[in-house]
């Protein structure tokens, strides 16, 4: 990536990085602008922050919700352990109820509680670090960006200007970032996901609910103070509205009417990056580079994204603390690349009505099955040795479903604990 501020040398010096002949560069020499103030960006400006970069994060809200189921998975608090601390209001759901196209309904426990936040929360805590290590917060939407040397001029809708040296996309999947430095213009795969947001209820729950013929699903997540309920699916002419009706017809069945008196709807689209498609080339350039939601980073079966967000601010602040910008794409690709490859050449397969009536009816008799599920939601279960791991509990899953069926012979089917919701005050 020549003609940058980086090229001078890096912070920690390789063999590869000899041939500069220049002393170590500091990422306090840089700065750097961030666009987007969500996990991924405020993270980003953040870490960098910390080493001394002089950061300029532009966002316009101070605290926004977005449509988002808001779970963040246990291996996403490893490096952010801050989320767990309970003045941060957050939800602990302690089970996952799982319906099948046919109506099969699994209720398994997971050994690690899925943590649940308001994205309104879940934003304001990541911009609060942000500010308190020094990032200079611009409440302003960027509304230009031109390259102004070997850095970047940004125009801000307040009618400022400013020059960078880095520039940081973390503005989503329609920002301004992407669509003025991504030249080869490679695409996304693109979802809708529509829902509500349920006020007066909340549960220790999620529920998943899977349709015939949907690449996608149904969900609902609660939170400290309400229900983030939604579906998602693959983008179309109609399609929204279509998902919109579906979700209403099954949360009446599962809760009754009353849950839909006080609700307010969302959509948004939700990119992620095709299988095969380079990291080093969509993703980040001469100067620039892409986090989180802008840069297509989402789980294509899942569509979750919180997760990644982080991951992918961690590793970009990190390459260029090290002043090895370049090494952001090779380590993303490195360590993730592989898992949503694999996912985005799998979906038609992991939605398809076999494979999904199968693990669920597996999920609601075998403790093993259970595990495996506890730990996908975790994400703790790669998705690559995921059939691996399904085959090597094949013969306990086996002896389960047997016992099962004595079971029914003898005392007939088993009752499950019907769905509940928590009325809150007020």
């Amino acid at each position: 990536m020549g003609g940058t501020i980086f090229d001078r040398g890096p912070l920690i010096r390789g063999a590869d990085w000899a041939r500069l002949g220049a002393e170590s560069v500091r990422v306090k020499n840089v700065k750097i602008a961030v666009v987007g103030g969500g996990p991924g960006g405020s993270r980003a400006a953040e870490l960098l922050a910390r080493r001394g970069a002089r950061v300029v994060l532009y966002e316009p809200r101070s605290a926004w919700e977005k449509p988002c189921g808001g779970g963040v998975p246990e291996r996403g608090l490893e490096s952010c352990r801050f989320l767990r601390a309970p003045s941060l209001p957050q939800k602990m759901a302690r089970n996952a109820r799982i319906h099948s196209p046919s109506g099969r309904e699994a209720i398994v426990p997971l050994a690690e509680p899925l943590r649940i936040y308001s994205r309104r929360d879940l934003n304001a805590c990541f911009l609060d670090r942000a500010l308190s290590c020094g990032v200079d917060l611009r409440a302003s939407r960027a509304t230009g960006v031109d390259r102004s040397g070997s850095g970047w001029e940004l125009r801000d809708s307040r009618g400022g200007s400013e020059r960078f040296d880095f520039l940081i996309g973390a503005d989503g999947a329609s920002g301004i970032v992407r669509g003025r430095v991504d030249r080869e213009k490679w695409a996304r795969d693109q979802s809708v996901g529509v829902g509500y947001y349920v006020e007066g209820f909340t549960s220790e729950e999620i529920v998943l609910k899977f349709f015939p013929g949907l690449d996608g699903y149904f969900w609902v997540f609660p939170r400290a103070d309400h229900l983030a309920v939604g579906i998602c699916g693959p983008t179309g002419s109609g399609q929204g509205e279509a998902l919109l009706q579906a979700l209403q017809r099954f949360l009446m069945d599962l809760y009754g009417g009353s849950v839909l008196r006080r609700i307010t709807k969302y959509g948004a689209r939700i990119p992620s990056l095709p299988g095969g498609v380079p990291v080093r080339r969509a993703c980040q350039g001469k100067g620039w580079a892409l986090v989180g939601d802008a840069a297509g980073f989402v789980d294509p079966l899942t569509r979750e994204g919180i997760y990644y967000a982080i991951a992918s601010a961690e590793l970009l602040a990190e390459a260029l603390i090290e002043g090895k910008p370049d090494a952001y794409g090779v380590r993303w690709e490195r360590r993730y690349g592989g898992e949503l490859g694999w996912a985005s050449g799998h979906r038609d397969l992991f939605y398809s009505r076999q494979f999904i009536e199968s693990f669920t009816l597996l999920a609601a008799n075998s403790s093993t099955v259970q595990r495996v599920v506890s730990d996908l939601i975790a994400g703790r279960q790669p998705y690559v040795a995921l059939r691996r791991r399904l085959a090597r509990q094949a013969p306990a899953a086996a002896g389960s479903l047997a016992l099962l069926v004595l079971r029914r012979i003898l005392f007939g089917s088993p009752q499950t604990l019907p769905p509940s919701l928590t009325p809150l005050a007020g």
